[in-house]
């Protein structure tokens, strides 16, 4: 699951596009091209201005002059993340505009402020992050994210996460025990197929999975450490970004994140 946006060509609303043969067409309330018919009584219509639309509407695909698989969510909050080590002040429409969840849309009138927003963006200096990793060869498990407060899995009767005081397993009541704990670790799994953590001075047994199981093996042994980041690194999601908010420039149509 992830963030995706587009942005709607001007072919409509220039008269560019072939004969819609249903009607009206319009922007709904969510910024989507459609047709302006409730569902309830209308679906053969509404298959046909889909059809029209994804058809030869016009030159673009689903009349979109961009379109982009933006994100996943933890790589649209760990952005977020670099924004405010960054400096809200300095990306406000950044900050206000990039969605929770999907929905909503960035309007035409503020994709300048982001554009140049995202071309600031990389020059900025980007706090170091917290991260968990193979100790042996170095590989990124899990990344901290501060909005999730850290916790990455989840099992009956307990939760899993990294932050900057370290690995940890806590119970999933409120407020949470800490069932484990540790900047450096071992994990086993057991025949019964629980997990046995080690640490020096500490053990539990958890029933969960081992942490970076679709490895092969997976990592016996953990470290939580801090690593520098750069602008450079979010490029991922700076770039797409950067196109959607241009394309939105260019039409006068906002950006619908979906």
């Amino acid at each position: 699951m992830g963030l995706d946006a587009f942005v709607n060509c001007r072919c409509w609303q220039d008269g560019l596009a072939t004969p819609c043969p249903v009607g009206p067409v319009g922007f709904d309330e969510d910024g989507h091209l459609a047709l302006l018919q409730p569902w309830e009584g209308s679906a053969s219509a509404h298959d046909t201005f889909y059809a029209w639309m994804s058809g030869d509407a016009c030159p673009h695909p689903l009349m979109e002059q961009s379109s982009e698989a933006v994100s996943n969510w933890t790589g649209v909050r760990l952005f977020q993340q670099a924004l405010r080590s960054a400096g809200t002040a300095r990306f406000p429409t950044l900050a206000a505009c990039l969605p929770d969840a999907n929905g909503g849309w960035l309007p035409a009138e503020r994709a300048a402020a982001a554009l140049a927003e995202l071309d600031a963006f990389r020059d900025s200096r980007i706090a170091d992050e917290v991260v968990l990793v193979d100790e042996v060869t170095g590989r990124e498990m899990m990344p901290y994210v501060e909005v999730y407060r850290g916790v990455f899995g989840y099992g009956p009767g307990w939760r899993a996460g990294v932050d900057p005081g370290g690995f940890f397993v806590h119970t999933d009541v409120d407020p949470p025990a800490t069932l484990f704990r540790a900047t450096r670790f071992t994990q086993r799994v057991l025949p019964d197929d629980r997990l046995e953590l080690v640490a020096e001075g500490s053990r539990a047994i958890v029933p969960m999975r081992p942490v970076g199981e679709h490895g092969s093996p997976p990592p016996e042994r953990l470290a939580v450490r801090t690593r520098a980041r750069s602008a450079g690194d979010f490029a991922y999601i700076v770039e797409p970004l950067r196109r959607l908010c241009a394309a939105s420039v260019a039409t006068g149509n906002s950006v619908v994140w979906c």
